[in-house]
């Protein structure tokens, strides 16, 4: 099989989609790359962009408190909780949680403008936070987005909207959780400048932030879960996601432990 081309070999082992992805965006040497002077950069490559809902009501969260967590606390203390209290959680910490996993650094400490609290391949930021809120004191059970520019919470549905959620998970342990904290990757932020491979990028990004929920949950006495099991297009339709440039891509349970 050594002569073969790797299409044929793909073809002759009926490779499954995710190793053919994996062949398909290797890089094998670096003549074809020329790299490109910063002056030359195309405007959608510097460019940070930031989604908003501008016309829907905004919830305003606490000022975030400067921390006071042990990282070897964190790492020895953190693992995946589903036992939850089916309690609610209290506004400061939920807060505290969504700003210092993936807010804006700026909005506490003097830092570049545009840096979060997770790395990003070439600065693209394509992940969107969408928080499912069933149980958080002061804050109306709705499904948000996360506007990390200035903090808050934009309302974007409020009708019963619990029970459909629950249908797209398989795991009861799911519905004692006060938050879901949904993910989603507008891809061409990243594709633009990483061709296909921009993808390995954002995946990996997604497990930078979701370890920060988890470290961080472990420090705030809250349990956190990544969800690996969901049936995308449900939840891309409660978000009014048109799934080719917008979808979601990873899930977290949070709840009282």
């Amino acid at each position: 099989m050594k002569n073969k081309k790797l299409e044929d070999i793909i073809e002759t082992l009926k490779l499954p989609n995710s190793r053919v992805f994996n062949n398909n965006t290797k890089i094998e040497d670096f003549s074809k790359y020329k790299k490109t002077p910063y002056h030359t950069w195309p405007e959608q490559w510097k460019k940070v962009y930031y989604k908003a809902y501008p016309k829907m009501e905004q919830v305003l969260l606490p000022t975030p408190t400067k921390p006071k967590w042990s990282l070897n606390d964190a790492l020895i203390q953190r693992e995946s909780k589903r036992d939850f209290l089916r309690k609610p959680i209290d506004i400061k910490p939920f807060s505290d949680l969504l700003f210092y996993s993936g807010g804006l650094k700026k909005l506490a400490f003097k830092k570049e403008e545009n840096k979060r609290f997770y790395p990003s391949a070439g600065a693209r930021y394509p992940l969107e936070i969408y928080p499912f809120v069933f149980s958080v004191k002061t804050i109306k059970p709705a499904i948000y987005h996360y506007h990390v520019k200035s903090h808050s919470l934009e309302k974007l549905y409020e009708a019963p909207f619990f029970n459909t959620t629950m249908k797209q998970f398989d795991q009861p342990w799911i519905r004692k959780a006060s938050a879901l904290i949904i993910v989603s990757a507008i891809f061409d932020r990243t594709e633009d400048k990483y061709g296909d491979r921009g993808l390995r990028h954002i995946y990996t990004e997604y497990g930078h932030y979701a370890q920060n929920i988890s470290l961080i949950s472990s420090e705030l006495g809250l349990g956190a879960c990544s969800i690996g099991g969901f049936i995308d297009d449900g939840l891309n339709k409660l978000l009014d996601f048109d799934k080719i440039d917008e979808s979601v891509i990873g899930v977290i349970a949070i709840g009282t432990i």
